[in-house]
């Protein structure tokens, strides 16, 4: 019953979060220096026209009228409202280039996690020797790295110099036309440099946490009588310390995706990849305050989500610990 209880405390408390994000948001996107209708037409209307697209827009209404009206229809019709630019729907914008942000993220976070705590384990083992310096030494020099800067300079080397990869975009144009089976190739080929930088600059995260809890792991008492056993160290290490040693990894995975969903905008807008980090870009540039409104709420909805995920999961996979 009481972790019934607190369950139900944690989802209010998310849906509190939510509405305090929102309302945030709002008021901060709409106290943005310049002005929407001059930013969709152009500089140079008449001030006339300008008033007549304000009250299109509903602009011309108080700020606190403005916020009210769509809380009203997010709570009730689950409505964001409409795309200025695109004249759509903000949900339906925001989940189609959502699968594209979640396509390059969930490839980029199996390639981390997989890497990242195998290269842990090698340092971990291997505490104080060449191997597990060169690896925590290199892991957190490309984590001080800015991801576009790191991106830049991988298309200046391996796609303007080199020609080995393309420039930008998720697939060629000639692609585009040919069924999504042959497609496949294409948008891989497209992937590499964006992925590859997604994990150089994300990977340290998981070697500094899998190496520290191996570690800590090595020094336990249940180490100390397998050793007594006549086990090998390989064996000490893979079937005893590893498994208590993925715990937090395991965890902190769930919480890294809901991170990493906002942490990939720039690495999007440098590669120009369709997803949300481009539509941000585009959004901010255009002052469309209902997209950028949705953007923001639905990646804060993933964020929370990711982390609710985490305090379930770390439940399940130990049991000290309980919600």
């Amino acid at each position: 019953m009481r972790a019934r209880t607190i369950l139900v405390r944690k989802v209010i408390g998310l849906v509190v979060t939510l509405l305090a994000v929102y309302t945030l948001n709002f008021f901060l996107f709409h106290m943005l220096p310049g002005d929407p209708a001059y930013a969709l037409v152009g500089p140079r209307m008449p001030a006339d026209q300008v008033a007549v697209i304000h009250e299109m827009l509903g602009l011309d209404k108080p700020l606190y009228v403005q916020y009210f009206i769509s809380l009203k229809l997010l709570l009730v019709d689950g409505y964001l409202g409409e795309s200025w630019v695109f004249d759509k729907e903000v949900l339906d914008i925001v989940l189609d280039k959502m699968q594209y942000t979640l396509l390059l993220v969930g490839v980029g976070t199996a390639l981390t996690v997989f890497v990242g705590v195998n290269l842990g384990i090698i340092a971990g083992s291997r505490r104080g020797r060449p191997v597990d310096v060169a690896v925590v030494g290199s892991s957190l020099a490309f984590y001080a790295m800015p991801a576009f800067w790191l991106a830049m300079i991988m298309i200046m080397g391996f796609s303007a110099s080199l020609h080995w990869f393309p420039l930008e975009g998720m697939e060629s144009d000639i692609g585009r036309e040919k069924p999504l089976g042959e497609r496949v190739p294409d948008i891989l080929w497209h992937m590499v440099l964006p992925v590859t930088v997604f994990v150089l600059v994300s990977i340290s995260e998981f070697v500094m946490m899998m190496r520290n809890a191996l570690v800590d792991s090595l020094t336990e008492d249940y180490v100390t009588t397998a050793r007594a056993k006549g086990l090998t160290p390989k064996d000490i290490v893979r079937k005893h310390a590893v498994p208590n040693a993925l715990i937090p990894t395991v965890a902190t995975t769930a919480m890294f995706i809901g991170w990493v969903v906002t942490g990939t905008i720039m690495i999007e807008i440098v590669f120009n990849w369709p997803g949300i980090g481009t539509l941000t870009l585009s959004a901010l540039n255009n002052q469309d305050y209902p997209l950028l409104q949705g953007l923001f709420l639905v990646v804060t909805l993933t964020m929370l989500l990711a982390n609710f995920g985490a305090d379930i999961v770390y439940t399940y996979i130990d049991p000290r610990v309980r919600i």
